[in-house]
């Protein structure tokens, strides 16, 4: 039948007898949505800053604590920034040796309205590496530059015709030079480390782009600026901070403070485009905080690992301290097993580059440590990398001349080293790096040759090593046995590729003459020991897991890893345990989610997301920012998502099914995998060739057909349910594994965003940003001249904070006091018996000061100035101890009150004070 012209009258009736049929026989079935990827045109498309502001951290209020600093650098200048007397900035450089004494602490009282304001925010601005603040209609932008050694603070909205200040401090004990000239303030001072007779040192220079700026010299350990905003409210304070040596400081001052053009948005916004992007959902936000975890830790290694040296000693990060000059450990020197979590975190995150300052240290002292091999190895050939080493190439460790400990004959770090090495070139293809670094790979498997043993059972043996720190003086460790079984064959190559085949020979000989892994029974199991002998244990770290991670020798199959790992005898209880990247390649995907939200539970105490060290802690009265766990908890997601060390990539191999993901991994040959992840289930593969190769590919849906496609298309690999895939790959191609049943052109394409956080996230009791809080009380009848630490009033109420360095707080106190002027204590000085001037007090008017003290120490320890106060018969309640009340009416003035103590070591809590206006 041809088909006839419809007329507008038929069709209107044909369309109205039709529609009426439809609503007879029920509504129209709804096309479920198309699934989406964010995979197109041969990657995983984001949008960064979205992608990246999901993880800012929000400030809701001022940090007004220390603690509760935020981070800004540019891998050689770090600073710690928080609202204390206004706007505080502790400058801190990465190579101010011995002991990373600060540079100094800038502070602008004329920022606190901005801080006290009702409509406050802030946000520390990841992609942007600032900052940001407004409140009261001003607002701050502070950033390190991330292409000069320079603090920048940027402010908008002050009253151009009132005068501000800004000022450079340090803090008892220092002794800088200080200098002003013209419109520019300095302090600079220099370190000589009497081990070495190197001088490092530091300037801080200060200038502003204001009107009216003048600079001077305000006492021996503080320059100011005087200067009145532009006309518009707006003023610029720079601060230039280059490493010093001595000379003419005003000419150092003069050249830190010139400025050339800014890079600094285009280095961030450059950086965070090439880092293997991770997005996490959930329903319980445990997904989202790990995540924000992640960011941060890529933020963090972009802020401190860009210098001469690696930034953290002991895991502290010295650069963003905000501690004066107090932190753990030594700090001038490091320990490997506390960076190689960054290493490997960096590398699968695809910011490898971050390493340099890690292989640059251990390259520029090779001479240093063969030296130190061949002076305190007896017997020894080659280097023998120390556990712990000295900025300066001293060690303590790789010493067989003196009596063990921690760390004097752990040798496995050398091991780590060239593995390290060697995994930066399969994952940058660095060749440039590896030849630097043959000469060194080689010394450390000599020095592995010449410490090797013949015993009467044919095995080559290591005596009187250790096994990391946990036995002294033992034999045959995991990790050396594990470290040479991997690293021989490389070096083994690499020796023959440059033709020295005698000494490749010896390596091959040694592998298989090394002995077998010692099991022992641990908890009705048959377990890897942690090395050939039975010595106690002196730390609580877990050698026997380390054939797992680092060295890759076992995997998920391995019966007698999966019972290893079962009854370790220490599972994360410090916040350098690998224990969740060891469950992810076991594939125990809950135990990854487990221990990841546990060890958010047992270190992440502070709000900007850096550490402790162990379980237990409370942020005031810590001094120390550690990053390794952050380094462990990337590891961990990145090998929960995608694993590819023994030669297969496997896709979501131990990924929380609760915790849907889009994301990518870098792998070793410069590969990118990515892949996206609802309720377990990958929806497909993409790979992005880093160069020709052929790789394994695990099927990600087992038993189901999939083939492989370029990104044109074209089928590289036909239909298949083989367990695992042979894909050839070209140089800079891409690729997708999908399903057959459900290709990619199956689904819509949403490119990877995000919106910016817009609150404080919280994970049980943990924080990522700063909540709202009772800002320090401003009171025109008392301030405290000395010490500096009790200078920040409190609003005397419940709740209250009553000490700098506790988290005790205020439960009921007497009416008269309530609302009134405390002055905290300071819990550390319990015992102090001195000064007599221990706290002085300015009055501007007549006042009563009252006094709280633990009544453990009436008849005990109580000092004699305390008879200069009468009691009141009233107590103050606070989550510590009932407190005693006194009080003494005095005259406007100084007020000088004593020590807690009138008995040395003796003293329990430290008093409290209080002041009324009478």
């Amino acid at each position: 039948m041809p088909v006839g012209r419809w007329t507008l009258p038929i069709l209107v009736t044909l369309l109205a007898t039709s529609a009426g049929s439809l609503a007879a026989a029920g509504p129209i079935p709804q096309t479920e949505p198309r699934p989406t990827t964010a995979w197109h045109d041969g990657a995983l498309r984001t949008d960064p800053a979205g992608l990246v502001a999901r993880s800012d951290l929000v400030q809701e209020g001022p940090p007004w604590r220390a603690y509760q600093a935020m981070p800004l650098g540019n891998g050689v200048l770090g600073a710690a920034v928080w609202a204390e007397k206004g706007f505080s900035a502790q400058l801190n450089r990465v190579d101010t040796f011995p002991d990373l004494k600060s540079a100094g602490r800038l502070v602008v009282p004329g920022l606190d309205p901005l801080m006290r304001a009702s409509d406050y925010k802030g946000r520390l601005a990841l992609y942007d590496g600032q900052l940001v603040q407004s409140g009261g209609g001003m607002s701050a932008r502070s950033y390190v530059r991330a292409d000069a050694d320079q603090f920048v603070l940027e402010v908008t909205g002050a009253d151009p015709g009132k005068t501000q200040t800004a000022d450079l401090k340090l803090w008892p004990g220092r002794t800088p030079i200080t200098s002003a000239a013209g419109a520019v303030a300095a302090l600079a001072e220099t370190f000589k480390d009497d081990a070495s007779g190197g001088v490092t040192g530091a300037v801080a220079a200060l200038t502003a782009q204001a009107r009216d700026v003048s600079a001077t010299v305000v006492g021996p350990l503080t320059v100011r600026l005087t200067f009145r905003p532009n006309r518009d409210g707006s003023f610029r304070l720079v601060v230039g901070v280059p490493s010093y040596k001595g000379g003419d400081v005003k000419a150092a001052a003069r050249h830190a403070v010139v400025e050339s053009h800014s890079n600094h948005l285009a280095w961030w916004h450059d950086y965070w485009a090439k880092a293997a992007p991770m997005r996490i959902t959930s329903a319980d936000g445990t997904g989202e905080y790990v995540e924000n975890l992640r960011t941060l830790q890529l933020y963090t290694m972009a802020a401190s690992m860009r210098g001469p040296v690696p930034s953290t000693h002991g895991a502290v990060v010295r650069m963003f301290s905000s501690s004066q000059d107090q932190a753990d450990w030594d700090q001038d020197a490091y320990w490997h097993f506390n960076l190689r979590m960054l290493v490997s975190a960096n590398l699968g995150a695809g910011v490898g580059d971050l390493n340099a300052p890690y292989f640059d240290f251990y390259l520029d002292q090779a001479a240093a440590m063969k030296e130190w091999t061949r002076t305190h190895w007896t017997g020894a050939r080659g280097i023998c990398v120390p556990e712990f080493l000295r900025y300066d190439g001293t060690a303590d460790g790789c010493d067989n001349t003196s009596e063990p400990n921690y760390t004097t004959r752990i040798l496995s770090s050398g091991a780590e080293l060239v593995n390290n090495i060697w995994q930066q070139y399969r994952y940058t293809g660095d060749r440039a790096l590896l030849n630097r670094s043959y000469p060194l790979m080689r010394e450390v498997a000599d020095f592995y040759l010449s410490a090797l043993t013949p015993g009467e059972d044919g095995y080559l043996h290591l005596e009187h090593v250790n096994a990391l720190e946990m036995q002294w003086d033992t034999n045959d460790p995991t990790p050396d046995l594990a470290g040479m079984r991997v690293i021989f064959p490389i070096v083994a190559d690499l020796a023959s590729a440059r033709g020295d085949d005698a000494f490749a020979g010896q390596l091959r000989d040694a592998v298989g003459k090394l002995p077998p892994f010692r099991t022992v029974q641990r908890g009705g199991e048959e377990v890897l020991a942690w090395s050939g002998t039975d010595e106690e244990a002196h730390n609580t770290q877990n050698p026997e897991m380390e054939a797992l991670w680092p060295w890759g020798l076992c995997d998920e199959t391995s019966g007698l890893m999966q019972a290893t790992y079962r009854q370790r005898v220490y599972p994360q209880d410090k916040d350098w345990g690998m224990d969740a990247t060891w469950a992810a390649r076991l594939g125990r995907s809950d135990e990854v989610k487990r221990l990841l939200l546990k060890g958010i539970a047992d270190f992440q105490i502070y709000p900007n997301g850096f550490t402790v060290h162990r379980p237990g802690q409370e942020a005031v009265r810590n001094h120390s920012f550690y990053n390794e766990w952050g380094g462990v908890v990337t590891t961990g997601l990145q090998e929960a998502l995608v694993q590819s060390y023994d030669g297969v990539v496997d896709v979501v191999p131990a990924w929380p099914s609760d915790w849907d993901v889009s994301g990518s991994v870098q792998i070793e040959g410069g590969h990118r995998i990515s892949t996206e992840v609802h309720g377990g289930v990958p929806n497909l593969v993409g790979i992005e060739a880093g160069g020709k190769d052929t790789l394994r590919v695990r099927n990600p849906w087992p038993g189901q057909q999939v083939r492989v496609i370029d990104d044109h298309g074209r089928a590289v690999v036909a239909p298949t349910t083989a367990d695992v895939l042979t894909v050839p790959v070209a140089a800079h191609a891409s690729y997708v594994v999908e399903r057959v049943a459900v290709p990619l052109s199956s689904y819509r394409f949403v490119p990877l965003t995000g919106a910016p956080a817009d609150a404080v996230k919280t994970v049980g009791n943990r924080i990522l940003g700063v909540p709202a809080s009772e800002p320090p009380l401003l009171s025109d009848l008392v301030s405290v001249r000395t010490p500096e630490k009790l200078s920040n009033l409190v609003k005397a109420q419940t709740g209250a904070p009553i000490y700098v360095d506790r988290s005790y707080t205020i439960t009921d106190l007497p009416a008269q006091l309530t609302g009134q002027a405390l002055v905290p204590g300071a819990n550390d000085d319990s015992k102090a018996t001195g000064p007599t001037d221990y706290v002085t007090l300015d009055l501007s008017r007549p006042a009563t000061v009252y006094v709280a003290f633990d009544p453990r120490g009436e008849g005990n320890w109580w000092p004699g100035w305390l008879s200069s106060f009468a009691r009141t018969g009233e107590t103050v309640g606070t989550t510590d101890q009932r407190l005693i009340l006194f009080k003494r009416d005095v005259p406007a003035g100084q007020l000088a009150l004593g020590p807690n103590s009138g008995i040395v070591d003796k003293g329990n809590s430290t008093y409290i004070t209080f002041v009324t206006a009478r």
